[in-house]
């Protein structure tokens, strides 16, 4: 006998399992927010490829995952806006089911570059908060009017 497999779209995350969980977990702690629009990327951080972490639910509770790949959605309101920034990195939870979460709820494990005890204390992790743009400085300086490749700055 034959099986044949289906293809469906539009899936919500909650709904895939790599096995039958033990402990399932609600649908709105596996992702937070709703996608950010239909627009998005999707990224394979080969630092990040098979790394281990813990993810901090919305009950504070912690659970050990692996990272997958990241969502990285643009042309949005959110996503060029520092303080409100958001990509999903898509998790293997320990327990089967799958997480998409955000930077800030998820703490990295590598015992080659962390020698202290994590997670460390909140007021100590920086966040960013503006939007820098090098071009704002523009008016401080001005290239020479030729069509020279190797041009030269002269301050204002």
């Amino acid at each position: 006998m034959t099986d044949y497999g289906m293809l469906r779209s539009r899936v919500p995350i909650s709904e895939i399992f790599l096995k039958p969980p033990g402990c399932d977990i609600p649908y709105h702690y596996k992702q937070l927010w709703d996608c950010f629009g239909e627009k998005a990327e999707v990224i394979s951080y080969q630092y990040l490829k098979q790394k281990r972490c813990q993810v901090i639910l919305k009950d504070k509770k912690l659970v050990w995952a692996t990272y997958m790949f990241t969502v990285d959605w643009y042309d949005n309101p959110y996503s060029e806006e520092p303080t409100d920034y958001k990509c999903g990195h898509i998790l293997a939870a320990d327990d089967g089911y799958l997480l998409c979460q955000p930077n800030n709820r998820i703490y990295w494990k590598d015992s080659n570059f962390i020698c202290r005890k994590f997670p460390i204390d909140k007021k100590d992790i920086k966040v960013d908060n503006e939007l820098l743009s090098v071009e704002s400085a523009s008016d401080k300086w001005v290239s020479e009017d030729t069509d020279s490749f190797y041009y030269n700055i002269n301050e204002n």
